[in-house]
Order: C-alpha cells, then sequence, then structure tokens
C-alpha cells in the first residue's frame, strides 16, 4: 500500500535508501550504524541537503553534532555542517559544495539514557529493552530537505547479529530490504525495532496486522493481541482502505504507560504495572491508536496542529466503533462515552483556549486532556444535529458524520492538505441554514462549555441526563512526577488534607490517568520525608461541583 499514489512516468522518482546495522553488547542491541543515500539531489551549496527534527513535544531527538556525520557523494568526501531553522525544531543540514551524483551519510546512534526523573512525552525516542532496540524515525533519521515523493527502502546489516535476531519497520520484516513510496514522514513518521523480537500471529505477514514485543508481555497485553487483529480489517474497511498493513509494535519502560501513532504503526509503551490496566481501558487505548492512522489533520498556518480533531476523533471512534463493529457489547460504549463525558465536564480547564492548551500539553495536568475530550465532545455534539438533520439513526449504517470523517481521510492520505476550513465546508450543506459553524467551531476552540441537553447518542431515543460532580484536582505540580520531589502543593485540597507536603521525595504513584474518568479512583503515592517512607491516599477531586452529562 503506497501513500501519495504518483504516476511514475509522469515525475522522476529519487531513491532514499536506509542501510541499519545494529551492535551488540553483553545484554543485547546496544547501537545502530546507519547508512542512507538520496539518489541524485542535485543539491546546490550552502543548500539544505536533509532536514533533522531537534525535538518533538518534549522529547529530545539524539544529540548529533557536526562531526558525527561522515559525508561523500560522486566527487568524494562532503562536509556537512548545521543551520538552525527559524521557530522550528527542524535543523538544516547543508553542504559545503554542489553535490554530485547520490549522495551517502554514515553515523551511529545510541538509544537515549532515561531513568525514573524522564519526563514521559511522545514515544519516539530510542530505547533498550530486554535485549532491543525500538525507536521512531524522526528520534535518529534525518529525511530529505525537499518535499516530495521518494523511492524509500529500508533494510538491515545482520551479519554479525545473534541468532534469533529479527529487524521490523513499520511497512515490514527484513532483514531485506522493504520499499514504501512516498514523502520523507513514510521514514520519520515509522517504528523501527530490532533485537530477539517476537510477534503475533507468529509468521510476521505483509498484509492485516502485526503485533511484535521484546520477553513476555503481561498476561492481559498478550491476551488483547487478538483484538488489534480483528480490528484492523474493520478500521480498513469503514476507511475503504483494504488494502492497508498495520504493525503494533510494544516496548517495556521505567514509567509510563500510552501509545504514540505514526503512519501505518503505533508504538505502546507499559511499564511493570501494565498488568493492572483493564480489558477496557486497553480496548480504548488500542481503537484510539489505530484510528489515528486513518484519520489526520494538518496544522494550521498559524502553527495549531487541530488536535481537537486528530485526538478528537480517534477518542469518539474508540467508543462507538468497537461496539458497531460487534468486538464489544452495549457496556462497553456507555462506559467509555461517560468516561469522557465526565472528565469534560469535571476539567478545571474546561474554558481553557485550546492554542493555550496546546502550549501547556506537557506541563499541565489537565491542558494535555483538552484536545481529546473537548473534541470528542463538540463531535458528539455535531453527530447529533447531523443525525437529526438527516434522519440517519442507527448504529448500523454511515452518519452523515462518518461519511465526511472518511473522506477527509482519503483526501489526507493522498497528500493534500486537509485542515479545519475543509471540515467547515463539509457542514455547511448540512448545517449552515441553522447555525454559524464557523461561530460554534471557534467557540468550541476558544472553550465555551458545550450544552449537551439536546444531544441524541446514535439512536433518536438515546438522550444525556445531568448531575453534579466535584472538578478534579490532582493538587500539586504535574512536574513533580519528573523531578520526584513534590512541589506546588494547593492548600486547603485534599492532596494537603492527606499529608503531601511541598519537598516530599516521590518514590511510586498509581497511574493520574485513570483518576481522570472515574469518580472512585483514588490517587495513591508513597513518598519518602525525613528518613521515612509513607503511603498517601486521596481521592483527587475539589470541593466545588459542575455539570456532568451522562448516558444512563
Amino acid at each position: 500500500m503506497n501513500y501519495f499514489i504518483r504516476d511514475r512516468s509522469a515525475k522522476d522518482i529519487r531513491t532514499f535508501k536506509i542501510t541499519i546495522t545494529p551492535h551488540f553488547d553483553t545484554e543485547g542491541a546496544h547501537h545502530l550504524s546507519i547508512q542512507q543515500t538520496l539518489s541524485n539531489p542535485s543539491c546546490a551549496a550552502h543548500e539544505p541537503l536533509f532536514i533533522f527534527e531537534t525535538k518533538y513535544g518534549n522529547v529530545p531527538a539524539h544529540p548529533f553534532t557536526e562531526n558525527m556525520i561522515k559525508a561523500y557523494d560522486e566527487a568524494g568526501p562532503l562536509q556537512i555542517y548545521f543551520t538552525p531553522k527559524c521557530d522550528s525544531p527542524d535543523q538544516e543540514w547543508r553542504v559545503n559544495r554542489n553535490t554530485s551524483g547520490d549522495v551517502t551519510l554514515q553515523f551511529t546512534v545510541h538509544p537515549r539514557k532515561v531513568d525514573i526523573t524522564t519526563p514521559m512525552g511522545p514515544r519516539v525516542d530510542m530505547r533498550r529493552d530486554q535485549g532491543g532496540l525500538c525507536s521512531g524515525g524522526r528520534w535518529f533519521l534525518p529525511r530529505p530537505a525537499v518535499e516530495r515523493e521518494y523511492h524509500n527502502i529500508v533494510e538491515w546489516d545482520l551479519a554479525r547479529a545473534p541468532e534469533g535476531t529479527r529487524a521490523v519497520w513499520s511497512y515490514g520484516e527484513g532483514p531485506g530490504p522493504v520499499a514504501k513510496d512516498g514523502k520523507p514522514d513514510v521514514v520519520s513518521n515509522s517504528i523501527f525495532m530490532v533485537g530477539p523480537i517476537n510477534s503475533y500471529p507468529g509468521t510476521s505477514g505483509s498484509s492485516g496486522a502485526n503485533i511484535y514485543w521484546f520477553g513476555e508481555l503481561p498476561e492481559n497485553l498478550q491476551r488483547l493481541n487478538q483484538y488489534n487483529l480483528l480490528l484492523f480489517p474493520k478500521l480498513a474497511g469503514l476507511f475503504q482502505r483494504e488494502d492497508a498493513s498495520y504493525r503494533v509494535f510494544i516496548r517495556k519502560v521505567i514509567r509510563g504507560f500510552g501509545g504514540g501513532s505514526c503512519l501505518e504503526s503505533y508504538m505502546l509503551e507499559y511499564d511493570g504495572m501494565g498488568w493492572k490496566e483493564t480489558d477496557e481501558d486497553l480496548v480504548a487505548l488500542f481503537s484510539h491508536e489505530m484510528i489515528h492512522s486513518f484519520s489526520l489533520m494538518n496544522s494550521e498556518v498559524d502553527g495549531y496542529d487541530n488536535g481537537w480533531y486528530i485526538e478528537g476523533i480517534a477518542e469518539f471512534y474508540s467508543i462507538f466503533l468497537p461496539y458497531r463493529f460487534g468486538l464489544r457489547g452495549l457496556e462497553y460504549l456507555q462506559n467509555r462515552l461517560n468516561a469522557v463525558l465526565l472528565e469534560y465536564g469535571t476539567s478545571p480547564r474546561i474554558e481553557m483556549d485550546a492554542i493555550d492548551a496546546q502550549h501547556e500539553f506537557y506541563n499541565d495536568w489537565y491542558a494535555e486532556r483538552i484536545p481529546y475530550m473537548r473534541g470528542c465532545v463538540y463531535l458528539l455534539q455535531i453527530d447529533s444535529r447531523l443525525r437529526k438533520m438527516t434522519g440517519r439513526f442507527g448504529i448500523d449504517q454511515n452518519s452523515p458524520l462518518d461519511d465526511i470523517i472518511v473522506n477527509m481521510g482519503k483526501r489526507w492520505h493522498r497528500g493534500e492538505q486537509v485542515r479545519a476550513r475543509d471540515w467547515l465546508e463539509y457542514l455547511r450543506p448540512f448545517l449552515g441554514e441553522d447555525m454559524d459553524v464557523s461561530e460554534d467551531f471557534q467557540s468550541m476552540l476558544r472553550g465555551k462549555v458545550r450544552d449537551l441537553r439536546d444531544v441524541v447518542v446514535i439512536n433518536k431515543d438515546w438522550s444525556l441526563s445531568s448531575s453534579m460532580q466535584e472538578i478534579l484536582e490532582i493538587g500539586f505540580d504535574k512536574l513533580s512526577n519528573s523531578t520526584r520531589i513534590v512541589a506546588g502543593v494547593v492548600p486547603g485540597s485534599r492532596a494537603a488534607l492527606a499529608g503531601l507536603k511541598d519537598g516530599d521525595h516521590i518514590v511510586a504513584t498509581s497511574r493520574v490517568g485513570l483518576c481522570y474518568s472515574s469518580l472512585s479512583a483514588y490517587y495513591e503515592l508513597v513518598i519518602e520525608r525525613t528518613g521515612e517512607r509513607i503511603q498517601i491516599s486521596y481521592w483527587p477531586r475539589s470541593f466545588t461541583k459542575a455539570r456532568v452529562w451522562q448516558l444512563v
């Protein structure tokens, strides 16, 4: 399956070939040697040949220096020098003279050094895991500077690797060459894994879904591998991409649980507490991440990432599609929808501007959840309006919203720029006479609280009822979980009343995400104070209430 399908006869397609050689020590795969060759780029002196993204979210990329890069072309050695790109994490890798013929770069990359204090962020960095290495491409591979279609090839040199070593890319298993045509993000927005890989099904296929991991998975993750295999062909059918393939990469980390999506793949991380995750939470996460591969939206020219759509669609469909596809029952749908509605209604940042939320995403307990919950609730309301307008109720057929999202997904996969203005153009023929869809959209972004009293959920007789519930309040600064020293305890909060104090050293915590969407979950910490270990448990809710809508 190719993204950005073009007529090769109409345009010369350059080849971008990457050869990866893993190196090993007594603990397994240790680092990688990279050779990447770009066919005939015809790059002029002092122009950028490659682009390297030095930071993604709050994750710094591999720390390259100029003297680490060996480069040559048909005329001999090339000097590569780095220049920063204005208002961007991108770094331009420029050449000191005109290039001649194919250009080859050679360099070595090592996994990121992490510990318990490493902040959780996008799952793109290279990490060691039980004898293997796993990484997002953007973390260690510069991409061609010219935004055009390439014939991308990845192969692995396992000649000196231990017996049983396997190597997998998002688009296929090596060590032989795997090819994928597309823009530079085909490589940068993909996943690489090498080492003693286990997989499900046992034999890696070129179509359908495949799952890869190191070591022994927790029983709950192992059991639900089958769910991914059942979900993928149904999603591909809905989005009319039956020839697509998909790969799930799983790795164990020191701290954290969650997923990160790439093209035709995603990475799932779990820690030592991963065995506690419920089947319902895992199904929701697996569904959310896989949906990303079918439905995305480009960022706006002002830098806003359209998280309301990207995360909102994934959250929305992770609620309804497992039920629609017959993979989960009505109880799952009701539980997941009510969890989202609870989290939306009790967020202390419910009125935060979406752009402010993007800027505070990694620093604020509540801001990071805004695109997920607000986007989902907005889409729920739009779906209700569209169903009422067209009379298309029920789970057994596409709603107008489904048709819009599928069409937008097709356009995105063809390489078109798809943004919020396109979304609004789809809505106007349905809703434009009764409301200002642009004004309604802007009010959502700016943080106007959605009134859901008239919303119907799928069926015309499924409506929502409201009650007043306590607002979420973790009670101390989010960055404390990375520094491992408590700071910013809110006076009078339940955290403070439970005995938590600034300066306490954090030894362990429960997963805070479980508290966002549950009124029964307690937040638990083990802290150390003056040499004594103390267990603290409290209900992370304030003494103020807000309106919450539920499907009952």
